[in-house]
């Protein structure tokens, strides 16, 4: 029997025959719908015999999907199996949320409609809807072993696939606790690569999972080989660290029991970012820019023009007010500004070189390097508060000293010694605060050298 085709409309058609031609072919569509959501392949085949230009019209209607999308979500196998016989591209159009029959046959779990799909067209795989989620990623968020293994198998790059916060296919398999699909991915991907891969907060699959106190993910991950249980995160955290910061229960204290047993390691975190951000070392480059500030201007300022007596230069302009007013102090400042500004680039330099911080010897260096940093300030500042103490003198105690000054200077003195008063309550709780930072570090002292008394009796070496 020949097919039947719709005449097509031309520019002498009459108005009210284009206007029932137009409605013949709406009625089309509107049928082919319904046998689209009843998997009529009787209806498809007379609506074919009708129109065969009917599927192609269908992927540029107003509809938001194909129907075949609408096939894949229905699970109507049969009668996706004869729209592909007839226009096989349908397996890669597009619906309103750039999703493709893949997608939908994938994420509810439609094995046989998967398998075809994949032999239409295996790129599919690959493509991303509009949120950047793949067929595997929607397979594994709901847990469809059997489509996973498909759609490995077709095309394994799809699993190295990163959604918009770098998540990686295993990730989403941890955060939604899908374990058996977590585990046909690890054994058909077989990439050490890919299971430490980081997303962009730089947590790992362990991470997630201790997070989320998935203690039979944690089992399982802990038990191969290729999983990293010392990689840290942004936050300078690894997989032990995020146990520690938990409130103490059962589950708690078998996680830890686990990643000790599996020699996970705590972080030595600092009050600055670890090298795997990138964002600066903070806290070193204020303190660096700080100590730079002070050099070229010191408590006091400088001369703004040379200071004569009678024809005699006493100071130049540009030379240090503090250097005249405490010749004694102002060698200390500058050495304890040197010492400081040295010790924050030394930081500095340390983070961005590419050193692996997870040495012990080269975390320890980094952490006496800030405590360096932080008291050398400290006693910067304390040197610029005795500093303008000392500045309190009489005029005429400064000219006994040779630090004369310059006539127009004296009156200031008087004028000054009452508004400076607080100097010395500030200066009172600097020292307090160096006591406290050394009793600290004492208390740091001893702990470290009981560590390594016990480790010398157990063989364990301290972090």
């Amino acid at each position: 029997m020949p097919s039947i085709t719709s005449p097509r409309s031309s520019p002498s058609t009459p108005l009210h025959q284009q206007a029932s031609l137009a409605s013949e072919r709406r009625h089309r569509e509107e049928r082919l719908y319904e046998a689209s959501l009843g998997g009529c392949v009787e209806l498809l085949a007379q609506l074919l015999q009708e129109d065969q230009l009917i599927l192609a019209r269908a992927s540029v209607t107003c509809f938001d999907e194909t129907p075949l999308h609408v096939a894949c979500m229905l699970g109507h196998v049969h009668f996706a199996k004869a729209l592909l016989a007839h226009k096989r591209d349908l397996a890669m159009e597009l619906d309103s949320q750039g999703r493709t029959p893949l997608h939908l046959a994938s994420a509810n779990g439609y094995v046989e409609i998967v398998k075809e799909l994949l032999q239409s067209d295996p790129l599919a795989c690959l493509i991303h809807d509009e949120d950047g989620r793949t067929p595997l990623h929607l397979a594994t968020m709901k847990g469809r072993i059997n489509i996973v293994i498909e759609l490995v198998k077709a095309r394994p790059e799809a699993a190295e696939h990163r959604l918009s916060h770098g998540q990686t296919t295993l990730h989403l398999g941890v955060r939604h606790n899908r374990l058996e699909t977590l585990k046909v991915l690890v054994e058909m991907v077989r990439d050490g690569d890919l299971v430490n891969a980081q997303d962009d907060e730089g947590n790992t699959i362990l991470h997630l999972a201790t997070a989320n106190k998935q203690i039979e993910t944690v089992k399982y991950l802990l038990q191969r080989s290729e999983v990293d249980v010392k990689t840290m995160n942004r936050n300078g955290f690894s997989a032990l660290d995020i146990v520690e910061h938990f409130p103490k229960d059962f589950k708690v204290i078998e996680l830890r029991e686990l990643l000790v047993h599996a020699e996970a390691q705590r972080a030595i975190r600092l009050s600055i970012a670890p090298p795997s951000t990138n964002t600066p070392p903070i806290t070193a480059t204020v303190i660096a820019a700080m100590a730079y500030q002070a050099s070229i201007s010191p408590p006091g300022g400088v001369w703004d023009n040379d200071q004569k007596d009678n024809s005699t230069i006493l100071y130049y302009a540009g030379t240090s007010i503090m250097a005249a007013n405490d010749p004694k102090g102002y060698p200390m400042f500058l050495t304890y500004n040197t010492i400081s500004f040295l010790a924050s680039l030394s930081t500095i330099f340390l983070l961005i070189s590419g050193f692996p911080l997870g040495k012990k010897v080269l975390t320890r260096i980094l952490m006496a390097t800030m405590w360096v940093t932080i008291i050398f300030t400290a006693l910067t500042y304390l040197r610029s508060m005795l500093a303008f103490l000392h500045v309190h003198r009489k005029p005429e105690d400064a000219r006994s000293t040779g630090a004369a000054s310059p006539p127009t200077r004296a009156p200031t003195y008087a004028r000054e010694s009452e508004s400076m008063a607080p100097i010395p309550v500030a200066v009172f709780f600097m020292f307090v605060f160096l006591c406290a930072v050394a009793i600290l570090f004492l208390v740091h002292i001893v702990r470290y050298l009981r560590k390594i008394r016990k480790s010398s009796r157990s063989g364990y070496q301290p972090v």
